[in-house]
């Protein structure tokens, strides 16, 4: 891989938010963006992680998201000592973490880039992950020209002092990537994790901007990358996705979610529910978007399919979903699905 020499001229962050699009990213081809809330405490062994990956051609741009810890101090810190380091601030407060990743994905200092890579602000990125990275995605656009394209991967789960839980992610997830056909299974289930992705900039042109139905900025990107272009992944890690305890999302074992007590059990079972209906909202908003920017995408009649399944009575959805043959990953959550699809009331 190419090393890019560090020649970006410094910018206070209200005049980067506001730069135009020619200006540019200098050279450097990756934009590393991330969120930033109470995560002091593990914030620089991430950082020190980026910068010290082979791959040298990427400049970071970072939000906090109104944190009541020392995070913005660690983040100024490290945007005085290095060029690359980009401290993004704005009078928003806090967004959450969807809302604070899709305001640095839309930045249009941002989307100029030619790749885009996302950060969580607790994990350790392994040293050669940018540069495998952008092996791949460069292989694919060779194979997919010009079209929008994202790259993921599998990675390390250990806990709070870097001892190893598990080997793979997705193993202990017990999901898996879905080469054919991955939008039957995106439309219920996200199998791509945000703090891995890389993406082309022909994705963000059709992925932005993130609309308010997005259930998270994630699934959003893979969804776009299904629908209008390709997802590759690399089955292997790239990063120590580190568990503490407070990770907005973090990695449980399927069975975890299960081996509860019957009310904890009927919580989760309703806000699945909840999170399936809200996936239906997310496909129209997909569905919008397809009609928008290729209304002859042969995706188009299975998203708008799915969406109007909140339309359905209980058995035409049970129906309905069989004949499209949209399903979640393994027979315990495709049970799940089946019984909120049958419990879930008819929008009016």
């Amino acid at each position: 891989m190419s090393h890019f020499q560090e020649t970006a001229p410094r910018f206070c962050a209200k005049k980067l938010v506001n730069m135009p699009r020619k200006l540019g990213n200098y050279g450097r081809c990756v934009a590393i963006v991330i969120s930033v809330y109470n995560g002091h405490n593990f914030l620089a062994d991430q950082l020190e992680s980026i910068v010290a990956q082979s791959e040298g051609g990427w400049d970071l741009y970072a939000r906090d998201d109104a944190s009541s810890d020392h995070s913005l101090s660690v983040l100024a810190d490290y945007s005085e000592r290095h060029t690359r380091f980009h401290l993004i601030s704005d009078e928003l407060g806090n967004l959450g973490p969807k809302g604070s990743f899709v305001r640095l994905l839309e930045l249009d200092t941002v989307s100029s880039y030619a790749y885009v890579a996302c950060s969580d602000q607790d994990d350790v990125w392994m040293q050669d992950k940018l540069s495998v990275q952008l092996a791949v995605m460069r292989k694919l656009e060779q194979e997919f020209p010009g079209m929008p394209l994202l790259v993921h991967s599998d990675m390390l789960v250990v806990d709070a002092d870097m001892n190893q839980i598990a080997s793979s992610f997705m193993r202990y997830q017990g999901i898996r990537h879905e080469d054919h056909d991955p939008l039957k299974v995106l439309l219920v289930q996200n199998f791509v994790t945000g703090c891995t992705v890389l993406v082309n900039r022909k994705l963000l042109e059709v992925a932005l901007p993130i609309p308010d139905e997005a259930l998270m900025h994630d699934w959003w990107l893979a969804l776009c990358a299904a629908v209008f272009g390709h997802i590759g992944y690399i089955d292997r890690p790239l990063v120590k996705y580190r568990q503490h305890g407070r990770n907005a999302i973090g990695a449980k074992r399927f069975a975890d979610f299960l081996d509860q007590t019957l009310g904890q059990w009927k919580k989760r079972w309703l806000e699945g529910r909840d999170h399936l209906l809200q996936s239906m909202k997310q496909a129209w908003a997909l569905a919008e978007r397809i009609r928008e920017h290729d209304p002859n995408n042969p995706h188009l009649p299975l998203v708008e399919a799915y969406a109007d399944l909140q339309y359905d009575r209980p058995m035409r959805r049970l129906w309905k979903i069989r004949k499209l043959g949209i399903h979640a990953q393994s027979g315990p959550r495709q049970l799940l699905l089946l019984s909120r699809l049958l419990s879930m009331p008819v929008v009016s």
